[in-house]
């Protein structure tokens, strides 16, 4: 792969393969980003925590809250279901 012609090609479109796999990799992380919004408010909680995702160590703290904590759409069901009024 030393020979002229694989310089020049890498010297001509090399920079198409960067920006294409930028361009793939953008669209992937906003589509990532929308789905996990998404899924944050589904538990009842807002989508800005998704900011959190993104601070290292807090992260996983926010993960551990998330996991282990009583999801607000869980508690309103179960007031619904009992038949009381659900305050927030």
């Amino acid at each position: 792969m030393d020979n002229v012609e694989y310089d020049q090609f890498v010297d001509q479109y090399g920079w198409a393969f960067g920006t294409a796999a930028l361009v793939v990799y953008v669209a992937v992380a906003v589509i990532f980003f929308i789905a996990y919004i998404r899924i944050i408010q589904k538990a009842g909680y807002s989508g800005w925590w998704i900011l959190v995702g993104l601070v290292p160590i807090l992260n996983v703290v926010m993960f551990l809250v998330f996991a282990f904590s009583r999801w607000p759409v869980l508690r309103e069901r179960d007031a619904l279901r009992s038949g009381g009024a659900y305050s927030r």
